[in-house]
């Protein structure tokens, strides 16, 4: 036990001289220790032998700090890609999961609301692309409604250049889609092929959506011949099922 007691502090030695490094990192930073730092004094152990409590709360000091390093490497990222394409971000952090269906989470909840500055129908990017789009805020929270959701179109090109106009949607029975891909149905001639880079067409006035947001990578592009258009599978470049830290647009962008 002092064995293990004694790496663990080894551990969080090292892991608080990395957090040190890293510098400041803001309000999501902040909110990983506020979910986290509760769980830890709750957790840890009132009675019985003190090494035990000891080593649950190097334990679980261990996962609040991981977690911390995680939300400040999701916020740099966050800010270059705002940076990137000259965009005005509310940074949050997901609180809650909401609505489900077959494909998983279509809904979750952020920690920022109109005491924020953020506004219905407004896009939501991660640190990778494209989260999806804000559809309904209070004073303290916003609701997000993923890509992929039933229902939900947004204009994109494919390819490099001008590319391929097209509607990407959660999914479509002519082509054969993995876990957690949508689809992307071209609306003009022209062809679709594995590894071509999804972007957002843009909005009027960049609402919900600014030009040129990075969506997403084709990987399978649906085998019909005689059609004009194409269909093909899309490997969005966040991961839907994982949302933590994202940015609310606040302007049109370029």
């Amino acid at each position: 036990m002092r064995r293990i007691l004694a790496a663990l502090l080894v551990v969080t030695v090292l892991v608080l001289l990395a957090d040190l490094a890293g510098g400041p990192t803001g309000p999501v930073r902040s909110a990983g220790s506020a979910v986290v730092g509760p769980l830890l004094r709750a957790a840890s152990p009132t009675d019985g032998d003190p090494r035990d409590a000891e080593l649950t709360r190097l334990r679980l000091r261990v996962a609040e700090l991981e977690d911390e390093r995680s939300a400040a490497d999701q916020e740099s990222r966050l800010d270059a890609l705002a940076d990137e394409h000259e965009l005005t971000v509310v940074p949050a952090r997901v609180v809650a999961v909401g609505a489900r269906d077959a494909r998983g989470s279509v809904r979750v909840t952020l920690d920022v609301g109109s005491r924020d500055g953020v506004r219905p129908d407004r896009a939501v990017v991660g640190p990778d692309g494209l989260v999806g789009r804000v559809v309904a805020v209070s004073s303290w929270t916003t609701d997000v409604e993923l890509l992929g959701a039933a229902g939900t179109r947004v204009g994109v090109r494919v390819g490099a250049g001008p590319g391929v106009l097209g509607e990407l949607t959660g999914s479509d029975p002519t082509v054969e889609q993995g876990p957690g891909e949508l689809a992307v149905s071209a609306v003009q001639e022209g062809r679709l092929r594995p590894g071509d880079v999804v972007r957002t067409l843009g909005s009027a006035d960049g609402v919900p959506y600014p030009a040129g947001l990075p969506v997403g990578e084709v990987t399978t592009v649906a085998d019909q011949p005689g059609r004009l258009t194409q269909t093909a599978a899309v490997r969005p470049f966040a991961d839907l099922s994982r949302v933590d830290v994202v940015g609310v647009i606040t302007d049109e962008g370029r």
